[in-house]
């Protein structure tokens, strides 16, 4: 009876490539597919951080837009104040010392105009052509020979 007890003796190994016994293959697919889906996975956190830092910058740069824009409001509202004729008025009073003029001069030129032109050729308009009128068509021209005419080429 004792020999009934016994572990049966392992199968002897068969030279080449091994096979894989089906618990073994099952193993080997979920191992793969859950490789797959962990890439899957990752590629798609790596995109959305790339969106997410993207979007991140666009607000930054939104941001100094923003900044950029309110500082040249304010130069251009500067340069308007600075600008005004009451403003300069002032200036030419108080720091230059100016006083308006007591009296006007008024000069008149007894010396008439020139004929001709006073600016250079090159700034002055040119005259255009006259375009060209068509040659009179042939009495017995049909209205197809008179298109085949103007046609330029």
């Amino acid at each position: 009876m004792a020999a009934l007890h016994r572990p049966a003796l392992p199968l002897p190994r068969r030279l080449g490539v091994p096979r894989l016994s089906g618990s073994l293959r099952g193993r080997t697919v979920i191992l793969g597919a859950s490789m797959l889906v962990i890439g899957i996975a990752l590629l798609q956190v790596n995109q959305f951080s790339r969106l997410a830092s993207t979007g991140y910058q666009i607000n930054e740069l939104n941001r100094e837009r923003a900044a950029r824009q309110a500082e040249n409001h304010d130069l251009e509202a500067q340069v308007a104040s600075l600008s005004s004729l009451a403003r300069v008025d002032w200036e030419a009073r108080t720091r230059l010392h100016m006083e308006p003029a007591q009296q006007r001069l008024y000069i008149s030129i007894n010396h008439p105009l020139p004929q001709r032109q006073a600016l250079p050729t090159r700034f002055l308009p040119q005259p255009k052509p006259a375009p060209e009128a068509p040659a009179p068509a042939a009495h017995g021209d049909t209205i197809w020979e008179r298109l085949l005419k103007l046609l330029p080429f």
